[in-house]
């Protein structure tokens, strides 16, 4: 890998050549990213039908389970983020024990908590599924469901780790190919556990559970090999002779924190979200669940396609380079901003036939029409938030997006959702609220952004 810091022509007017010379090498990290989010997300849907075609009990109680999962992850995964930032900077400067000694001090504290995180899960599954699910053979379920799950965190952990370093690299190709092996081992594992294919018990939404963990090990397996062909197996194993460096530890920490209490935040304003959605009729949270899932959907890609242009941030500013910093992200902004108002315009023009994707509930499409046409109107906000997002991170700043996370979701987004759902303004008054969050959020962090833009010039 070299040593030379990442650098990028600045654009001249008329100058498409070096534009497309600029777009060029997001475009080859970052579509393998989001191919490969996408990829993770099918197999998580598909894993989750699987269940549901097995029993209704088992699909609430796995529901109500992915809860507990989701949130234990979220925070698990947030503290990984001074190890994100950090290896790409190292890398882009030519550090590598740099990012060794960052590795060392992300992979300690946060594989302890996933074993802590996991204990916890294993010991009390029953109690954590019942505060969501109260059907005693669901929750039943659940608590199997979790226990099997269990041990999965810190596998995840440690893969989150493998595809930082992966992507730190250049090497997202690599991400993609693990992530279209582990797919089909945790759908073909998961059908032969949970319905007892051949030799296999029927072990239900338990089987589940243990698809997702065996899949992770494999992919686990799946990443050594990679990372031993990339050439980045030899240094990352020196951890293991590394000592414990203060420093470290505490840059890692300062861009961790912020981060697991915005994820934090988040969980704990969608919690709050869902029950004041909760108050309206049967019909209308359930569309609130349909029209979640298309945000939550488009989030998840473009904030994929984002971090990859954050590792060229990072590995930019590592290099001493801000001017390639700040053609990375407005490269990453046009591109993000441009694909979500299509997405935006496309979903406005085809709102009904979308939504019939996921319900074939006439009722229940017409009550999700009116909050669908808010998130598109939400999308080119959410296209500012996570190219903005990357830039700070990449600027070793994760605590104006957790500022920005806080204000938005509980200043904006949950006073208006209330307010919506007290005024009779139904669901489409509630994401109102939704559509406020990520104007609020958009507007702070591009304040916040561009401050270290002008700063780092």
């Amino acid at each position: 890998m070299s040593a030379a810091p990442d650098t990028v022509a600045p654009v001249s007017r008329g100058g498409g050549g070096r534009l497309r010379q600029q777009v060029r090498p997001l475009l080859e990290l970052a579509l393998p990213a989001v191919l490969a989010t996408s990829v993770s997300r099918a197999g998580d849907l598909i894993s989750l039908a699987l269940t549901g075609h097995y029993s209704s009990a088992a699909l609430a109680g796995v529901a109500g389970a992915i809860v507990v999962v989701e949130l234990a992850l979220g925070v698990l995964l947030a503290g990984v983020t001074g190890y994100q930032v950090l290896c790409a900077r190292y890398l882009g400067a030519g550090e590598r024990g740099a990012a060794v000694r960052a590795l060392h001090a992300s992979l300690r504290p946060v594989g302890a908590l996933a074993l802590l995180a996991a204990l916890v899960l294993v010991l009390a599954a029953r109690p954590l599924v019942a505060l969501t699910v109260h059907d005693p053979v669901a929750v039943a379920a659940g608590a199997a469901y979790l226990r099997a799950r269990a041990p999965s965190l810190p596998l995840t952990v440690l893969s989150a780790l493998g595809t930082i370093t992966l992507q730190a690299a250049k090497r997202t190709r690599l991400t993609l190919l693990t992530n279209c092996v582990a797919m089909p081992v945790n759908l073909l594992t998961s059908w032969a556990l949970i319905y007892g294919v051949g030799p296999f018990p029927a072990l239900g939404a338990a089987g589940n559970g243990l698809g997702v963990t065996l899949s992770l090990l494999c992919a686990g397996a799946l990443q050594v090999v990679l990372l031993r062909r990339a050439g980045l197996w030899d240094w990352l194993s020196t951890w293991r002779g590394t000592s414990w460096d203060r420093q470290s530890a505490w840059e890692s920490w300062e861009l961790a924190w912020p981060a697991m209490v915005s994820m934090a935040v988040d969980y704990l304003a969608s919690f709050a979200f869902f029950a004041a959605t909760g108050l309206l009729s049967l019909t209308e949270l359930a569309a609130s669940r349909v029209v979640f899932q298309l945000v939550l959907l488009t989030f998840m890609l473009s904030n994929a396609f984002s971090s990859a242009a954050g590792v060229l941030m990072s590995r930019a500013a590592g290099g001493g380079c801000p001017d390639a910093v700040r053609v990375h992200w407005r490269t990453n902004r046009v591109l993000v901003t441009g694909a979500l108002t299509l997405t935006a315009v496309a979903l406005a023009v085809a709102v009904r036939p979308v939504l019939a994707l996921f319900t074939d509930d006439p009722a229940l499409v017409s009550a999700a029409v009116g909050a669908t046409l808010l998130v598109a109107a939400s999308l080119p906000f959410v296209a500012v938030t996570v190219s903005n997002t990357a830039a700070l991170r990449a600027l070793r700043n994760t605590r104006a997006d957790m500022v920005a996370n806080a204000v938005a979701s509980w200043g904006v987004q949950l006073p208006l959702a209330w307010l919506a759902v007290r005024v009779g303004w139904g669901l489409t008054g509630a994401f109102g609220g939704v559509l406020g969050y990520w104007v609020v959020r958009a507007a702070v962090t591009e304040w916040a952004a561009r401050r270290l833009m002008e700063a780092a010039a």
